[in-house]
This record gives structure tokens, sequence and C-alpha cells, in this order.
């Protein structure tokens, strides 16, 4: 399958993380997309595990009613001494995953802090578990997130935290007005990510297809759309396939827009006989 480049979200938040701006980010925008990835198409959430599971120990995801789930794990004895020790007493990290936002959170902030256990987090829908609404729940969900964000000893690890929403006015103003939560917004995919998905989905029907026809006939489209679109002409004959991604033709040339020559060769050039 064809690798695309590195997304622009994914291209910020590497950059922020590596040269110490932030380790806990908050992505908005098109957010209910789909991602391409070496592996196929998969949600944000999937893409911000594998991404954040390349250099730590596990990924935690959490989705927005605070149930907790491995979305990366590489070493199930490291991640069961994690959990003791963000939770002592735990022996199955199952338990603290299924226990409520009141339990998971906590243990997720001091997991954020240990050097000694790499991992990453994202929280899904953040906005349900982190919203601005006034009630005692969320009042404590955004406090504890809120000390992920104070905590010096957060900032002094390899690890991060991703919060997921759709609108960045879906946080609470206690977390998006915090300098420490870096913002990103995740936009349209690019030319490269939808061609990747062309090829990856639909394979050798697509060989003899220039990237740019391919990119040209999907301007506009979401990976969802894309998908949907492969989907529609994963059996298609030939002469659809043709149809569907016409040649490019180039634009044509207007005589108006084709410059005259210069005075100084105007004047040399001889009028032709009549």
């Amino acid at each position: 399958m064809t690798d695309p480049a590195a997304t622009p979200w994914e291209a910020a938040l590497r950059a922020a993380f590596l040269e110490g701006r932030a380790n806990i980010f908050v992505l908005h925008g098109a957010v209910s997309d789909y991602q391409w990835a070496a592996d196929g198409l998969t949600t944000l959430t999937g893409a911000l595990s594998e991404l954040l599971g390349r250099s730590r120990s596990f990924v935690v995801a959490v989705d927005g009613a605070g149930d907790g789930w491995l979305s990366a794990s590489d070493d199930p004895a490291a991640l069961r001494s994690a959990f003791s020790w963000a939770r002592p007493g735990t022996r199955d990290p199952q338990a603290v995953l299924e226990a409520g936002p009141e339990v998971l959170l906590p243990a997720l902030g001091r997991l954020l802090s240990a050097p000694a256990h790499p991992c990453g987090v994202v929280l899904a829908q953040a906005e349900l578990l982190l919203g601005p609404e006034p009630d005692r729940a969320t009042r404590a969900a955004v406090a504890r997130v809120r000390r992920w964000l104070d905590a010096p000893a957060v900032r002094a690890t390899n690890n991060a935290a991703v919060l997921i929403v759709d609108a960045i006015s879906g946080l609470s103003p206690l977390l998006v007005g915090h300098p420490r939560l870096h913002a990103i917004e995740v936009g349209r995919p690019t030319a490269a990510q939808r061609v990747a998905t062309l090829r990856g989905e639909l394979g050798a029907a697509v060989v003899g297809l220039s990237d740019d026809r391919l990119a040209q006939a999907t301007v506009g489209l979401s990976l969802v759309e894309v998908a949907a679109l492969c989907s529609r002409l994963s059996d298609a004959p030939p002469e659809r396939l043709a149809q569907r991604f016409p040649v490019l033709e180039p634009p044509p040339v207007d005589v108006l827009d084709v410059p005259e020559p210069p005075p100084s060769l105007a004047s040399d050039v001889e009028s032709p006989d009549v």
C-alpha cells in the first residue's frame, strides 16, 4: 500500500511535542472523518493510538462516557506494573479501565507523570466528559484533567495525551484557556491521503491511473466519501473507472492571454508578403 506523507495535524502535533511546547493536545474540526494509515482506513482515535504507541509501552483510549480500553500495548507485564503503581492494589488493569472517570482519570494522571511507564492517552468525544456544563461530575473531570496540564512532572516525560472534540468551544473554558493545552485543527484530507486511500482500497484497478488524475477526481471529498466511492467501484469494469476518473484535459489557451513580443523584437519582425 502507498504510505502518504504525514497529515498536517500529525506534523503539527509532532513538532509541538518535540519542541517541548506541549504534552497535552486537543484536536478539533473534521475529527469524524477516516484517517489513512499503513494498515488501511482507521478512525482518528485509531490513528492517534498508532502514532502515540510507536514510542510508548501502551496507549489508553477513553470514550465520552469515561470508559477506557487499551488501544495499543506491547508488554502485559509492564502494563500490570504500571496500573498497580498508578492505583495501588490493582491486579487487573481492565478493572481500572472500566471503573468510570472518577477512578480512571486520576489513574491516568499518575501514569502521565511517570517517566518509568511510557504511555499515551486518547480521550475521544471529550466534550461529553469535559464540557462547560456546571454539574458536579463534569467539574470534577475538568479539575482532574487540568491537573495533568498543571503538573511539571508530566512535561518532564515522554508521555502525551490528546483530547478529541468536534469544536473547541465544546470544552470547558477552564481547559480551553490553559496555556499548556495545544489546539490543532483536523482539516479535510490532503490530495496525498485521498490518492493513498484510492490505491490502497482499489489496488490493481487503478494502477494505470496517475496520482493527478485520482486527486483531481476526488477534490473536496472526505475520506469517508472516498471510502464509499471505493466500495461502489470495487468490482467496476475498466470503462466505468475511466468515466469516474477522466483524463485531465489541459485548460484551453485564450488567445487574448498570449503575450505579445517585446517592442524590441516586434520592430525586427518583417511583415509577410501579401
